[in-house]
């Protein structure tokens, strides 16, 4: 246990002396602000020469406050997907593995490390960023987030799954393609939602199968739409329920036990299947 602690904290201060996290961390922090001022103007906003209602301002406040968590959580997507993606490949690469390897530390606990500190720094982005933008929308507008908490922790699962799934294409392949093939696979699954969102509007079933079968796969969007349901669960929206079908930043209903689940057990396999592909790397 005390070796997976000493590679859990010389992984966080390795991804801290990457300039590309830092540069993330300030284009989130960017977004952030913008936002602020953008939520706190919000109220003021005229609509046909009237002010937006409390009920209307709240409507947009959360579609807003989604659109923008999603472009906080695609930064997110970029920050874990380059950082973890070198994690191994790098240091196969450089032969710093074989240096550790060749001591008395087995690879469970070097793997477990990484992966525990790329999880720790993962939680620690989407807590503080994820809560500050929450924060920002509730204090410019007065909306009041049904479930803020089941946001931030549904939002640190989907970083929690994309890293994991990193770290895993990290054993395969060079770094710099272990983190491209991360973020296009963490696209490709939020489009493959959209399409499916999309069936359910037209009532179209094999369309609408595309979606569910996406969220089996890789449940980044699952996820994602699970923050969806825990900020606007609002009487308005779901008036207007009919009409929203199909939109990715509005959700009828949560995430099912089976499913969260699945999304476990899907995060576990992965991990397994990257500690077995790490065992047959030769150095």
């Amino acid at each position: 246990m005390t070796n997976i602690l000493v590679f859990a904290r010389l992984t966080l201060l390795e991804a801290s002396r990457r300039k590309v996290l830092w540069a993330l961390l300030g284009l989130a922090v960017l977004i952030i602000g913008l936002s602020f001022w953008g939520f706190a103007r919000l109220p003021a906003v005229h609509a046909f020469g009237t002010s937006l209602s409390a009920a209307n301002s709240h409507l947009v406040t959360a579609q807003l406050l989604g659109f923008v968590l999603f472009a906080l959580s695609f930064v997110g997507a970029l920050a874990m997907s380059f950082v973890a993606a070198p994690t191994i490949a790098g240091e196969l690469e450089s032969g710093v593995a074989l240096s550790l390897l060749a001591r008395p530390v087995r690879r469970s606990e070097v793997l477990l490390g990484k992966w525990l500190g790329l999880v720790s720094l993962a939680v620690g982005y989407v807590a503080i960023v994820g809560g500050a933008e929450i924060a920002a929308a509730e204090t410019g507008t007065g909306y009041q987030v049904p479930d803020p908490v089941a946001a931030v922790a549904l939002l640190a699962a989907q970083a929690v799954v994309l890293l994991s799934l990193a770290l895993l294409l990290s054993t395969l392949f060079s770094p710099m393609a272990a983190g491209v093939v991360a973020v296009g696979l963490f696209g490709t699954a939020w489009v493959a939602g959209l399409v499916g969102d999309i069936g359910q509007s037209l009532r179209d079933s094999s369309v609408a199968a595309v979606g569910t079968v996406d969220h089996l796969l890789l449940p980044t969007d699952g996820l994602w739409n699970g923050v969806m349901n825990a900020l606007d669960q609002t009487g308005l929206m779901n008036s207007f329920s009919d009409r929203l079908i199909g939109n990715p930043f509005f959700q009828t209903s949560g995430l099912t036990a089976a499913y969260l689940v699945w999304s476990a057990a899907w995060l576990v396999a992965v991990v397994a299947c990257t500690y077995l592909r790490f065992c047959r790397v030769e150095l």
